[in-house]
């Protein structure tokens, strides 16, 4: 069965995503962030209640209580910035929402990405999670390292799939295929050529046969430049352009 596309927030997908982007990853950080919070809630409680049992000055108790209260809003805090917090990657960008009151958005484009790590404690592959580690020529640091990542296994082939696959590749490797896809036809020697220019506003070249061309037609010498040494070959040119009709 084909894989659900990815769940992202309306409201994330309102503000920041364009009309026509392809969420390849969405999510929010994994529950193992809210472990410090937790760990910390569950640790001023005992402080607390062993003050309680065993001082009996009043003072010291209500002291307890009010970092315990300090504790408690702290951790709350966390967790209401972990639901604000997402990852999304497009088949563009990356982006990270992050804030709670004061909204943040962290983007990258898919091109300036150069290399990206994958990382995985014992921890993490305990609970579940792993971090990607991103590397880019103008590096953002808010996406140079993404933790807490949910099911990081899948996210990791999707984002290197969308990446460095074929559809990301160089523009000048393209360009050189194509110079090497024209040399191979070009045949400098000889009465019969082998390139011509299609006619109309189609800028192909096709192999021929010199004798199956116009008598109009006009053999010239032309330089075909490329990322190696310039060379020469005879191309046909069809001296009245118009497109056919």
């Amino acid at each position: 069965m084909p894989a659900a596309p990815p769940q992202v927030s309306r409201r994330v997908a309102k503000r920041y995503l364009l009309a026509d982007e392809q969420v390849v990853v969405s999510t929010r950080w994994h529950w193992a962030k809210m472990v410090r919070p937790a760990a910390a809630v569950v640790v001023g409680l005992f402080l607390t209640l062993w003050v309680a049992a065993s001082v009996t000055d009043p003072a010291a108790t209500g002291v307890a209580l009010c970092v315990l209260a300090v504790v408690i809003a702290w951790a709350a805090w966390q967790v209401l910035e972990w639901r604000c917090e997402w990852f999304i990657a497009t088949d563009r960008r990356l982006l990270k929402t992050y804030g709670l009151i004061t909204q943040r958005v962290a983007m990258m484009p898919l091109v300036k990405v150069t290399d990206m790590s994958y990382d995985r404690t014992i921890l993490g592959r305990m609970l579940g999670y792993g971090r990607f580690v991103m590397e880019s020529a103008g590096q953002d640091q808010a996406l140079s390292h993404i933790d807490y990542i949910p099911e990081p296994d899948e996210k990791y082939q999707a984002m290197c799939e969308t990446i460095f696959g074929r559809d990301n590749r160089d523009p000048g490797e393209d360009e050189e295929r194509r110079d090497d896809h024209d040399d191979r036809y070009a045949d400098p020697t000889g009465p019969q050529g082998r390139v011509t220019r299609s006619r109309g506003t189609d800028s192909r070249w096709e192999p021929v046969d010199r004798r199956d061309l116009p008598r109009d037609w006009d053999w010239v010498d032309e330089e075909a430049r490329g990322g190696r040494a310039a060379t020469r070959r005879r191309v046909a040119v069809d001296p009245d352009p118009t497109p056919l009709r």
